[in-house]
């Protein structure tokens, strides 16, 4: 993909008609240059956009992690290029539909989550979840880290489909149950419920990464989801003080095994979800293990 035929904002006066013009919101996985000649990547459908800026100045403003609008154009049988392209301000686009999904092992993950945070049903939640997945340093490592070193989901981009697997697992028991127990879930109970699932383990961007110190690699992650949350959580508490509190009680509950003693309901769903994931895991991992061929 060369991106020499246009100039910086303006789009050049259509092309011949058997052009196709194709427009999307991408985020910026890199943006640098050498020789006098950018070099732009982007992240597009679980993939590494890469192509060359012929004219830097076109990209003022460009730099990894930014967001930006662009139309590509690509004639029959030629190479796709860049003939609009522009930064967006924040505010104008939903960070959740445009999470680095080159980062994942499997490029399905962050589709889950983003329609994980499409369903969640109250705005103090959704806001604060934009606000998560916006902090890209952090994301980066819930995207990449292992969800256990040698126990279950134990490879790159573990902890994220474990987390999945507990956030979903919960929702369908918070749908389900309340009709069979005559119990009543409101929406912000049963988003807190949700996220609490999704961030049950979140410690580990913390204790299961190689860049963190080295004695909170020696803690407890159990302790350590509100530690990473910490950058986010006083916005939801500006937002609602009752969505914040709940969070960090079923966070605390959760991490210290009492689910059961919280006197709010299915608190302990959380735990089971987590042992519903990581019991299925390692049932599949016995698995997959079973059915190598044995060498001779």
């Amino acid at each position: 993909m060369r991106i020499s035929d246009w100039e910086g904002g303006h789009a050049l006066p259509e092309q011949a008609a058997s052009d196709v013009r194709t427009f999307g919101i991408y985020r910026v996985r890199d943006y640098f240059e050498r020789g006098g000649v950018g070099h732009l990547v982007l992240h597009w459908a679980g993939q590494r956009w890469q192509g060359e800026v012929r004219n830097p100045a076109a990209v003022t403003g460009v730099r990894s992690g930014s967001v930006v609008e662009a139309q590509f154009s690509c004639a029959a049988g030629a190479q796709p290029s860049l003939c609009f392209i522009r930064v967006l301000e924040p505010g104008e686009y939903w960070p959740s539909q445009v999470m680095p999904t080159s980062w994942c092992v499997d490029g399905a993950d962050p589709e889950r989550l983003r329609l994980l945070i499409e369903r969640l049903c109250t705005a103090p939640f959704r806001h604060f979840m934009e606000g998560v997945v916006d902090d890209l340093v952090l994301l980066k490592r819930f995207f990449q880290v292992k969800a256990s070193y040698k126990h279950h989901h134990s490879v790159a981009g573990g902890l994220l489909r474990h987390s999945l697997e507990c956030a979903e697992t919960t929702e369908q028991a918070v749908q389900t149950a309340p009709r069979s127990c005559n119990t009543a879930i409101d929406d912000h109970l049963r988003d807190a419920l949700v996220l609490a699932a999704l961030f049950h383990d979140f410690g580990k961007t913390l204790t299961h990464s190689s860049e963190s110190s080295w004695i909170l690699r020696k803690t407890a992650h159990e302790h350590l989801s509100l530690v990473a949350l910490a950058g986010h959580l006083p916005r939801l508490a500006n937002v609602s003080p009752p969505a914040h509190a709940t969070l960090i009680h079923l966070l605390v509950q959760d991490a210290q095994g009492k689910g059961y003693a919280s006197p709010l309901p299915l608190v302990d769903t959380i735990r089971m979800a987590d042992r519903m994931s990581a019991g299925l895991a390692i049932v599949g991992n016995k698995q997959d293990v079973s059915a190598r061929p044995k060498r001779m």
